[in-house]
């Protein structure tokens, strides 16, 4: 059995040591609202509802950071000039929260030889962001996009927790960014791929 064993595991530090990682290919994808990209200059305007300025703020500073690429529009901040004006209204910005008791073990006394359990309160806690987005032709006033959007964060934290809870405003950051990442992906182009992955080489040559 002991023999059996050392042949077991010498197989599978062979098999780990002949496996690679190799990358998948990095594929440019056309914008999901083609509409959209076609134009050449667009400007951010107003986003109503709660946190809306801050989420414009936020969308039009990713969105420049595509300025000067191939295939996409340019974001001006003015919309005097744009062909295009992204707006709409935050229909949704809020952290709803439970809070229930745990049962939990720790130690009752210094050397944590004995241990008893007690009853913990925690709090779940979910991010959620809801926006409606549009495009719309500065010079005719035709939409020519329009869309709803969502995105989440959540959170688990207990008072006997060593470590420090998230804040309302981060988690909320993180579930506007998800947004902003999917607006991205339908009006300019995007990227996939790119990953490394774990193969056998005698597997690539089959």
């Amino acid at each position: 059995m002991y023999i059996r064993n050392i042949a077991l595991c010498a197989g599978i530090i062979s098999l780990v040591s002949c496996a690679a990682f190799k990358p998948t290919p990095r594929v440019l994808n056309p914008a999901r609202a083609p509409q959209v990209a076609e134009l050449n200059t667009v400007a951010i305007s107003k986003f109503k509802g709660k946190d809306g300025e801050l989420f414009r703020i936020e969308l039009q500073a990713r969105l420049m950071l595509e300025n000067g690429k191939k295939g996409i529009f340019t974001v001006l901040t003015s919309t005097k000039k744009a062909e295009g004006i992204f707006s709409g209204q935050v229909i949704e910005s809020s952290v709803p929260y439970r809070t229930y008791q745990k049962e939990v073990e720790e130690c009752a006394d210094k050397d944590c030889k004995t241990k008893r359990k007690v009853n913990v309160v925690c709090i779940d806690r979910k991010a959620n962001f809801q926006v409606t987005f549009s495009v719309t032709k500065r010079k005719t006033g035709e939409v020519i996009y329009s869309s709803k959007f969502s995105g989440d964060d959540t959170d688990t934290y207990c008072k006997n927790s060593s470590s420090t809870p998230i804040t309302n405003e981060a988690m909320l950051q993180k579930a506007r960014t998800k947004v902003i990442e999917e607006i991205r992906k339908d009006v300019a182009p995007y990227y996939t791929g790119g990953e490394l992955l774990l193969f056998r080489p005698d597997k690539w040559m089959e």
